[in-house]
């Protein structure tokens, strides 16, 4: 290879394709690059995990890449929002003016008046962020797709057990629950793995999902649910574990807290009762619970469907936390063991990311201005600082905190924009984040993003996206594709993970590391950004493990603990078994944490904000259950709308499912555009008829754009037309999750009706 480079230009570069353009899977890739243009990418087979790439999204990331609607340089706007006039700059200009711009709201309205918008995992420069925002004086004021999107779950898991929760390993275990995810298009790989298990006739598969999905329609039980009873549904599947004695009594003895009092919540969800409220009869829960309880080691392959349900969302992970360890499989050798922190390499742990982020420079006083946290307080301050007291009581090392996951409640800040209340908020950094098509109430954002009351909006982005033409800066970022990786994944895992840059970046984009050591320098805290380069920054991370950055890109791609470190370690500090980092050390089915924060301490299902149970009247004008659709393939969220990329020539248009005797009661059919209305506003999508998705409900999907519609207002490239967002909730507080503050996107009421339009 090394003399081929010589000869003709052409390098191989070793690299993992996380996010965008990609997906969750994080594939190991090999990129072949000519002449500095990556011209193709193959699986890499070194590559420590089975992910090799997938055959939807891979082919097309040099489509992506060079697509001529990539933006290149810094633009400032010259009209108003929305006219979608822009002069280019050079990248200095933008930052002093940027700067110059932070300093004088802060002067005038304190540091809380910044915000900070973002997505999906599209960088590892988190903590980077959170570093400027805690020397800013700012309280964390980030708005983001976590708070409905796992970083809620993880929170709950923090609570619970004192660390996030792993995937289940396919190959250790014996059943495999799938929850609100439609494995085939969120992780195809997986899907791809399960199908040659589940060939081998020793897996069993529960499928929970109102819609049978490509997984349901093989699984040996598929418990058709009302979108949004998943707490009651588990809060009965406890019920008759406990009562049947099928839960694992060693283990619960040993290693949990409060059983007894979970066991008298439980009684109340009889499995007659959990009937009535989930539409799935008493024996299929009896069944699905037994199956569960008595093939184990078991595990939980849950999507964010369950995030997404505002009110009581996050209780359906405490049940399932509570399942996990009733019925073992949170011990060593189950199906979902929990591990420490780490990397710990010969006695020395690698730098994560909540080891970049200071939180010690915001004061006391200045947390409690987080947008939310008074209110919605496990994944604000209060539940940071209880989760950490605990934490470093435990592990004797700073708590490591994934450093996307104590973040403001999104709905809130716009609020704060609009009405100062409590405070200004007039300025926001938008990264990673098209929040036009992921927030909730798109109507909502629309008005605070236009508003006066905002006087700074800079968007880092890839594509002049709805959401970057509605911004007085947009400064052009690199893409995985072209910078290095340094990454715990959002300290989501006991690892450091390490990737080169497939190819320069183009133009004049810079990666956002640029952006925030740019601004750090400026305002007069450069001091704390010593590093020159991301990968400077990566062998800083590495240093205490021996490593450079190089070495693990390109040779170990990863970096894990020589042993990995559960509640039966051993812990240095005591000589004694590590437990749980919990106030009772163990395993909390009756958590202190939740108490301590004035949260009722034990699950319970409380019925979505909108449904046919608690707006009966609405129910009435709006007669089905919505669900506002998952990932589906081989679109990346908001990502891969582009004409020319040969992604979008896959699916062109948006579409939705509806049941075959709903769509003939109401003239609809195949491929028709179909409106949806709510409370809220109007969409179309196109139908889809099917007898796979109960009768009394509708599924749209999500995340829908169309580049090539006008840029210019009120287009702003189909912002309006499919966008499910404009259907959903996320200006009412009552409505969301009681304890993360998370919105409802999902399981609420709407109508359907055909477009009278005629075809095209």
């Amino acid at each position: 290879m090394a003399e081929r480079t010589k000869q003709d230009g052409v390098e191989e570069k070793k690299i993992v394709c996380w996010a965008s353009p990609g997906c969750i899977h994080q594939c190991g890739l090999i990129a072949t690059v000519k002449d500095g243009k990556l011209i193709g990418l193959r699986g890499n087979k070194d590559y420590p995990t089975p992910n090799h790439g997938c055959s939807d999204r891979m082919p097309y990331h040099p489509n992506w890449l060079y697509s001529p609607d990539q933006l290149l340089h810094p633009l400032k706007r010259k009209g108003e929002r929305g006219e979608n006039r822009w002069e280019q700059i050079p990248w200095e200009q933008a930052l002093d003016e940027i700067a110059a711009k932070l300093e004088d709201l802060k002067e005038r309205y304190g540091p809380e008046t910044l915000t900070v918008q973002e997505g999906t995992y599209r960088s590892d420069m988190y903590p980077m962020r959170t570093r400027f925002l805690n020397l800013f004086g700012n309280p964390s004021n980030i708005g983001c797709a976590g708070t409905i999107c796992r970083c809620n779950t993880v929170a709950m898991n923090y609570a619970l057990l004192g660390m996030t929760n792993a995937r289940p390993k396919l190959p250790n275990i014996n059943c495999l629950v799938i929850d609100g995810c439609a494995l085939g298009q969120t992780a195809p790989l997986d899907f791809q793995r399960l199908q040659k298990r589940k060939a081998q006739g020793d897996l069993k598969l529960i499928v929970i999902d109102p819609r049978k999905t490509e997984a349901g329609r093989f699984a040996d039980i598929w418990v058709q649910l009302r979108p949004g009873t998943d707490t009651a549904l588990f809060m009965g599947w406890i019920n008759v574990i406990i009562e049947e004695g099928l839960y694992d009594k060693e283990f619960v003895e040993e290693w949990t807290f409060g059983f007894d009092e979970l066991r008298r919540r439980a009684a109340e969800y009889t499995p007659e009762k959990v009937a009535e409220i989930t539409w799935v009869p008493p024996e299929v829960i009896r069944a699905s619970a037994r199956m569960y309880a008595t093939n184990w080691p078991a595990g939980f392959h849950w999507g964010s469907a369950t995030d997404m349900l505002g009110r009581n969302s996050v209780r359906v992970e405490q049940t399932r936390v509570c399942l996990r360890a009733i019925t073992g499989n949170l011990k060593v050798g189950g199906g979902e063991t929990i591990v420490g922190p780490g990397p710990i390499v010969d006695g020395k742990i690698g730098i994560r990311d909540s080891m970049l982020t200071l939180p010690e420079k915001v004061s006391p006083e200045q947390r409690k201005k987080q947008l939310g946290c008074d209110r919605f307080r496990l994944m604000g301050w209060p539940g940071y600082e209880l989760m950490a007291k605990y934490h470093e009581e435990t592990y004797g090392i700073p708590f490591p905190v994934a450093a996307h996951n104590f973040v403001a409640v999104q709905p809130l800040i716009w609020k704060a924009i609009l009405e100062k209340d409590p405070y200004p908020v007039t300025a926001m950094i938008t990264w990673g984040s098209n929040f036009l098509l992921n927030g909730g109430d798109v109507k909502t954002m629309y008005k605070a993003i236009k508003s006066p009351n905002l006087e700074l909006h800079v968007v880092l982005e890839h594509f002049m996206t709805p959401t970057a033409l509605l911004a007085d800066y947009v400064l052009p970022i690199a893409s995985k594709l072209e910078k290095p990786m340094c990454a715990t994944h959002e300290d989501f895992a006991p690892n450091i993970a390490c990737s080169e840059a497939a190819v320069e970046p183009l133009g004049e984009r810079h990666g956002d590391f640029h952006v925030w050591k740019g601004l750090a320098e400026r305002l007069g805290f450069g001091e704390y950004f010593p590093w020159t380069t991301e990968e400077e920054l990566a062998d800083f991370r590495l240093a205490p493990l021996g490593l450079t950055f190089k070495e693990v890109a390109t040779e170990k791609y990863f970096v894990r603990s020589d042993e990995p470190w559960t509640y039966e370690t051993i812990n240095p500090r005591t000589g004694k078994k590590t437990g749980f980092a919990t106030p009772s050390g163990k395993a909390e089915l009756y958590s202190n944490i939740l108490e301590q924060l004035g949260y009722d301490p034990l699950p319970f299902y409380e019925e979505p904000p909108e449904s046919p149970i608690s707006t009966p009247e609405v129910a009435k004008e709006y007669p089905y259950i919505l669900i506002t659709g998952g990932n589906f393939r081989p679109m990346f969220h908001s990502e891969n709308r582009h004409w020319g990329i040969g992604t979008r020539e896959q699916y062109p248009d948006p579409v939705m499912d509806i049941n075959i005797e709903t769509a003939r009661e109401l003239g609809i059919g195949e491929g028709d555009w179909v409106y949806v209305e709510t409370l809220r506003g109007v969409i179309r999508q196109r139908a889809t008829l099917t007898d796979e998705i109960d009768p009394r409900v509708v599924n749209v999907q999500s995340h829908w754009w169309f580049p090539e519609r006008p840029a210019r207002e009120p287009w702003l490239h189909g912002l309006w037309e499919s966008n499910c967002n404009v259907l959903t909730i996320a200006d009412d507080p009552d409505t969301f999750d009681q304890i993360t503050g998370g919105w409802p996107l999902r399981a609420l009421l709407c109508k359907i009706y055909k477009d009278p339009a005629p075809a095209g």
